[in-house]
């Protein structure tokens, strides 16, 4: 090849060679640009997948509550931070009483009769002495109720601690739910014992033994001081005991818990409780025979065992405001004897 010709083929090596530098520069600019692109991708995938989680979990949210199960019957965890009721101090019994009124007709072997709004006792019959009281005892075991629970909460059933024999009236199983405010039902209107004993193997603090506990204190705050109580229920037992005087202390602190006279004036109730094999339901009547012809009862609470025979406590309202607590240990007749009370008490109340 001669000198012209290889001249000839030097532009077209030049022209190759900056041909080749701007591909190379092409396809690393491409390469930025893929480079970028992809990163950006990457950044949108995470971006979508971050707004799914977050679009999931509020609808997640906000369809909660409508898996959820009705509160009544789900158990409370949180123990109530104000207790309503915790002031309430006991009452003093004051006065003298009629003593040329006759007591020897009736069938009561204690009995007393006073004014809660004065402390003025108008008639008595050994009201010092020491009887048992059967379920007049629930009233003691609604006052811890309401001073530990919330009418709302839930608990879970426990047969233990049941003594043996004891009718099941409402008939809840072990791991059933019941709220606080069905238990009452239950225990102050129909006077279910099953209901006492679920309620106290519930306490929050100690269990069954720390609601006795609790129970006893509250009747020496109360200065209920011949009264001690052994079971929730006032079954049959050497230590569950209190007199006239004490009961009609305890008729007077309890007729000042709304909720107590709103359940011991109702005639009939329904008490509802969830269990495995749904919601069941019972209906409860009173055992308060009162009233059906006494005008001005509004309660309060009965009781009826072998050692304590009939009791009853009865809370009366009169519509000039005068308010009248009657109490009735071991009789053969505690409606009778109330009313033969209750009128006599009635026509003197100042």
């Amino acid at each position: 090849m001669s000198n012209k010709e290889e001249k000839k083929t030097l532009p077209e090596e030049r022209y190759d060679k900056k041909l080749f530098k701007q591909a190379v520069k092409a396809a690393q600019e491409a390469k930025k640009i893929e480079d970028i692109q992809r990163r950006k991708k990457r950044v949108g995938r995470f971006l979508l997948i971050g707004v799914g989680v977050v679009t999931l979990a509020f609808t997640v949210y906000l369809m909660l509550p409508l898996f959820k199960p009705k509160s009544e019957y789900i158990v409370s965890e949180k123990y109530p931070e104000y207790l309503s009721y915790l002031n309430i101090d006991g009452e003093v019994l004051s006065g003298y009483f009629d003593k040329k009124v006759s007591v020897d007709g009736l069938k009561a072997e204690s009995v007393l009769v006073f004014n809660p709004l004065t402390g003025d006792v108008l008639l008595e019959k050994n009201s010092n002495e020491r009887k048992s009281v059967a379920s007049l005892t629930k009233l003691m075991t609604a006052i811890i109720t309401l001073e530990n629970f919330n009418l709302d909460d839930t608990v879970t059933v426990s047969l233990e601690n049941f003594p043996e024999g004891i009718s099941l009236q409402l008939g809840v199983k072990d791991g059933d739910k019941i709220t606080v405010k069905n238990i009452l039902k239950a225990m102050l209107i129909s006077s279910y014992n099953d209901s006492a004993y679920v309620i106290a193997n519930a306490y929050p603090y100690g269990g069954y033994d720390g609601f006795i506990k609790a129970m006893n204190r509250k009747a020496v705050m109360l200065n209920m001081n011949d009264t001690h109580f052994s079971n929730p229920a006032g079954l049959d037992e050497k230590e569950n005991y209190s007199t006239a005087n004490d009961i009609a202390i305890l008729a007077s602190v309890s007729r000042k818990y709304p909720i107590v006279l709103d359940m011991v004036e109702r005639e009939r109730e329904i008490v509802n409780w969830s269990s495995e094999s749904g919601l069941l339901s019972t209906e409860v009547l009173t055992t308060n025979k009162l009233f059906e012809d006494v005008k001005y009862v509004h309660g309060l609470k009965t009781g009826n065992t072998d050692l304590a025979g009939q009791c009853f406590v009865g809370y009366f309202i009169y519509p000039n405001g005068k308010e009248l607590i009657t109490v009735i240990l071991n009789s053969t007749d505690r409606f009778g004897d109330t009313k033969v009370i209750e009128g006599y008490a009635r026509s003197i109340l100042k």
